[in-house]
């Protein structure tokens, strides 16, 4: 057996560090949640909250009230029905919106006059029910095996459950959910043939062959297919998400003033951590040495921890001003566009590490004049033309926009006839590259566009 040496260099990121990386790729709402947490383990760190804005002075409210005083007790009394009266709208209003779809679905089932073995398994499907008003795969099968149910008997109990309101709840497919709501209709029986039989053709727009396989007018397929549409594909989205909602709030601010961009960060939105000095004063007065080591400690990590959060603010705001200065056309003018950009770019221009960029830019969203985006989105593959170099992607997908809403509708462009087009504009793309970039806009393909009005 022979023993060797080997002398190997790895870089391993202390504790410090790898908190300083955390802290970095921090959003704003994430960082909030972080500084609270810091606050109540490290008793030598307290957190001020942002202050709150100065309330708006109403001066119809103060006229009102001003007029109140001076009013009878008559128009005091009607002045109070009516502000109850606006209340109990308010809470009626507030109780519709806060309704999901699966307690609109209880509702229906307590007040529906069946056995309580069937409103037991209605309840079940009911809970079963996904957000979007499909049943969940396999519910039914998990509903016959525990109330020992026969196929006849649970799908009459679906059937129940398919005829609540919203239309189309129950469903199991896009195909059921449509003809659910086509019988419910009346719909004719040639939009309810051309779901049963011909639904992939008519995703695909293929109507002059629907026509000939089902032997009707081209007109008789247009009407049947309006009523189609009028279908909605997903029944329960009307209804409040259980799920809970996940607000943004924007880490970086864009403001155009007297013609020049002025960026900021979003620092009023996360409370203040310091350092409780009351401690630091203990520590220097003299202390027992088990107390001293304690507040030693306590105090470095507070002091690392405030100079992690500061150094953030300052990478962050560097990091967007260079990304704001680089995309300027973009910001100034409404339909400006986004030039092409890396993190290797702003990285060399502030000085910084490519990846202390990427976790600078890691979920965090900037707000301007245009709306809120995601300040990774200002980043853009660079793609040939000739005459101007480089562009990006965005204006390339801007140019693709163009064009198709330009054409003629009764005779859309091809994918490899877009590509051909942009090539007469002298910008290099492939024809898998333009149909990645019509897909992720959300438009379909020519068979889909195609209309034969």
């Amino acid at each position: 057996m022979d023993l060797s040496l080997q002398l190997v260099q790895k870089q391993i990121l202390s504790q410090r560090m790898q908190q300083s990386v955390e802290i970095l790729q921090m959003n704003t709402i994430m960082l909030t949640e972080y500084i609270h947490e810091l606050a109540q383990e490290n008793p030598l760190l307290e957190c001020q909250e942002a202050p709150a804005e100065e309330p708006v002075k109403e001066d119809k409210l103060l006229r009102k009230l001003e007029w109140l005083e001076e009013a009878d007790e008559q128009n005091r009394s009607l002045y109070r029905v009516e502000q109850e009266d606006e209340e109990e709208r308010g809470e009626s209003f507030g109780k519709q919106e806060r309704e999901s779809l699966r307690e609109y679905l209880l509702f229906q089932i307590n007040i529906l006059k069946v056995e309580d073995r069937v409103k037991r398994v209605l309840r079940f499907l009911a809970q079963s029910t996904e957000e979007s008003g499909y049943l969940e795969k396999g519910a039914l099968e998990a509903a016959e095996k525990k109330y020992h149910l026969k196929g006849n008997d649970s799908k009459e109990i679906l059937g129940i459950l398919q005829s609540f309101d919203p239309p189309g709840v129950g469903a199991r497919d896009l195909q059921d959910c449509l003809l659910i709501q086509l019988r419910q209709k009346n719909a004719s029986a040639i939009a309810i043939a051309m779901v049963e039989t011909y639904l992939l053709d008519l995703a695909r727009n293929r109507r002059n062959y629907v026509a000939k396989q089902l032997r009707v007018s081209p007109e008789e397929i247009k009407a049947a297919f309006e009523e189609i549409k009028s279908c909605e594909p997903k029944p329960g989205c009307g209804f409040l998400s259980e799920e809970p909602v996940e607000y943004i709030l924007p880490d970086v601010f864009v403001n155009k003033t007297e013609g020049e961009l002025v960026v900021t960060v979003n620092g009023g939105a996360t409370p203040r951590l310091f350092v409780n000095q009351s401690y630091v004063k203990l520590l220097r007065e003299g202390a027992a040495e088990e107390t001293r080591s304690y507040i030693s400690n306590k105090l470095r990590q507070a002091e690392w921890a405030v100079q992690c959060i500061s150094k953030r603010e300052n990478t962050l705001l560097e990091t967007a001003k260079c990304i704001v200065q680089w995309q300027e056309a973009f910001f100034m003018a409404p339909d400006g566009l986004l030039k092409p950009l890396r993190l290797a770019d702003v990285a060399e221009r502030i000085q910084m590490h490519e990846s202390t960029v990427s976790r600078a830019v890691k979920d965090k969203y900037l707000q301007c004049d245009r709306g809120i985006f995601p300040l990774h989105s200002f980043f853009s593959k660079a793609l040939y033309a000739e005459g101007e170099g480089t562009v990006s992607a965005d204006s390339i997908q801007q140019k693709l926009r163009l064009m198709i809403d330009g054409e003629n509708k009764k005779k859309p462009y091809s994918d490899r006839e877009l590509t051909e087009k942009l090539r007469e504009e002298g910008i290099q793309i492939s024809r898998r590259t333009v149909a990645k970039y019509r897909e992720g806009m959300g438009i379909a393909g020519a068979p889909g566009r195609k209309r034969f009005e």
